[in-house]
């Protein structure tokens, strides 16, 4: 019972946090947010079902050892793309305000010298990732809802840019690709 209602709060803090996110991109018209908090929430709920009623026998698992462990080296790519693009945010990206993610000039180096949006495909492998680490319906239904949500979101946000930077946004998208990180960058 304790596992029920530990859940349903962290649900709770997490759908509160990112709802006011939402509301602000609903206010602010820009829908990358409104797709990038939408998965985010399903992104973290997904990880409290599954760890708090889901590892007491909520629903069935699938089991395979295999699965997991493949999804668990996913884990690694995953978070290096969220947690560098983060750090070039905060140090290349000359954020006026507390917001990193409010990027005042377009970076070209780095990471995003190979794929423009690494952030938002470091949370799509995650998501793959726990499909394959939890093996589980509700899981494989809400990380296809959060993989969707990222790859919007990124499609999206490649709109947004090309509105805040111009036409050397869509030279830099003609360079680099969103996110196939095997092609080479022209």
């Amino acid at each position: 019972m304790l596992n029920l209602w530990l859940c349903i709060g962290l649900c709770a803090i997490i759908l509160i946090v990112n709802g006011i996110c939402i509301i602000h991109a609903i206010r602010e018209k820009i829908s990358s947010e409104l797709y990038m908090h939408s998965g985010l929430s399903v992104f973290f709920s997904i990880m409290v079902l599954e760890l708090t009623i889901g590892n007491n026998g909520a629903w069935n698992r699938l089991g395979s050892l295999w699965l997991q462990i493949i999804g668990f080296v996913l884990y690694l790519p995953s978070g290096y793309l969220v947690i560098s693009s983060i750090i070039a945010l905060r140090h290349r990206g000359k954020s006026k305000g507390a917001d990193f993610t409010e990027s005042t000039t377009i970076i070209k180096e780095g990471l995003y010298g190979r794929i423009r949006q690494p952030m938002t495909l470091g949370l799509a492998i995650w998501s793959v990732a726990f499909i394959l680490v939890f093996q589980s319906l509700p899981t494989l239904v809400l990380s296809i809802l959060s993989l969707f949500c990222f790859w919007m979101a990124a499609r999206k946000e490649s709109n947004y840019n090309i509105r805040k930077f111009g036409d050397d946004y869509e030279e830099f998208m003609k360079q680099v690709p969103m996110w196939n990180f095997f092609r080479k960058p022209k």
